[in-house]
């Protein structure tokens, strides 16, 4: 079983609630706490650092249900994160790699120094942009390529 992540989100509750959703259509997941990632390793305050993660094989049925349950303007997707560009669901924050630990380090002390801010990173289009609540972000397109799970 390959799992890859499916749809980012803030609050642990939102996560479970769509995890049971999908639960309940087949579709087994995991939620995925990366906050003492964020704390500890990228040093900054946790932001959508619940990962709802899938098997990459029912990515796209997924994918496709969480559009229906935008479709029907189901709350629990105001609190997915999305890129504003090209409306995927695999967005990261902070934007740092997470393969190589001395990578982010030093990002992350630049960042400190106030070289850059920390950005939200979409790994489908490589888009990045500036923290904002989930329900500021679009809906998901229903646009063909969307079903296909992002790279790594």
């Amino acid at each position: 079983m390959n799992i890859i992540n499916l749809a980012t989100m803030d609050r642990l509750r939102e996560a479970e609630q769509l995890a049971e959703k999908l639960a309940g259509r087949g579709i087994k997941t995991r939620v995925h706490d990366e906050s003492d990632m964020q704390r500890f390793l990228f040093l900054t305050k946790p932001l959508g650092h619940f990962i709802l993660q899938v098997d990459e094989a029912a990515y796209s049925q997924a994918v496709s249900i969480i559009q229906d349950l935008q479709d029907e303007n189901d709350p629990i997707c105001n609190h997915i994160f999305s890129c504003p560009e090209c409306s995927s669901l695999a967005v990261e924050y902070p934007q740092f790699t997470r393969k190589f630990l001395i990578t982010p380090l030093l990002i992350e002390w630049a960042s400190d120094l106030g070289l850059f801010k920390k950005k939200f990173y979409c790994r489908k289009c490589h888009a990045t942009w500036l923290p904002a609540p989930a329900s500021a972000t679009p809906k998901i397109s229903h646009s063909q390529d969307i079903l296909v799970a992002p790279p790594d």
